[in-house]
């Protein structure tokens, strides 16, 4: 394992992205709200590589130990709060690992085990190296790899078309709200008035109504 000082010189734009806690989002890094370093010595040392697990071990309570895997998208190197996980690719795989470390086993391990601060907790190096971590063979842990991302490919494909089902529901929605107001929902009698016009008729004698209401209070006073 190794933890990185926090970059002093990170700033909007740069050579290399800095990974921050907000860039671990399911497992994975996301590329978005980057910090950037121009230090050599700094991207030298705490370059991420292919398959290298980022912990986060101070974060809120309900967000400390988050993990997620670097794939090599781009170069990278990681904040001063987050932890590199080294592990031997002959014992286990890096997935496998990654995926342990952000299911609700290993969160409920964490939240045994994390310090509690001001507003903060810290799972620190010592106690992640001590994590259960349910060990089996090479091949086991690619099937069981295989296995999940299967089923996980599905749920996103169900995101999506829940995703994409809500906003076809949203549009039909409005489309029945504006043929309702504009007389076109149902057939209509060519004798009916226009809904625009029994709108303007209902706001005049609201008006009118209240009108006639503040006056008859007037004269009662």
């Amino acid at each position: 394992m190794q933890k990185a000082r926090t970059s002093k010189k990170s700033k909007k734009t740069g050579q290399v992205p800095v990974i921050r806690m907000g860039n671990i989002q399911n497992g994975r890094i996301v590329w978005d709200d980057l910090v950037y370093s121009d230090d050599k010595d700094e991207i030298e040392k705490y370059r991420l590589k292919i398959n290298d697990i980022v912990f986060n071990r101070t974060n809120s309570p309900e967000l400390v130990g988050k993990t997620a895997i670097y794939k090599g998208e781009r170069p990278a190197i990681f904040a001063g709060y987050l932890i590199r996980i080294n592990q031997i690719e002959q014992l286990i795989n890096a997935d496998y690992l990654n995926y342990y470390l952000n299911s609700f086993i290993a969160k409920r391990h964490g939240n045994k085990v994390k310090t509690d601060g001001v507003n903060q907790s810290n799972i620190n190096g010592e106690k992640l190296i001590n994590y259960p971590v349910p060990y089996c063979s090479i091949e086991e842990q690619n099937l069981i790899v295989y296995e999940i991302e299967n089923r996980l490919s599905i749920c996103d494909k169900l995101e999506e078309i829940t995703e994409v089902s809500l906003k076809q529901a949203e549009a039909l929605r409005q489309s029945i709200l504006k043929k309702a107001f504009e007389g076109k929902l149902v057939p209509q009698d060519p004798n009916d008035e226009p809904a625009e016009k029994l709108l303007e008729r209902i706001r005049e004698e609201s008006t009118k109504h209240a009108t006639t209401k503040i006056r008859k209070s007037r004269r009662k006073a």
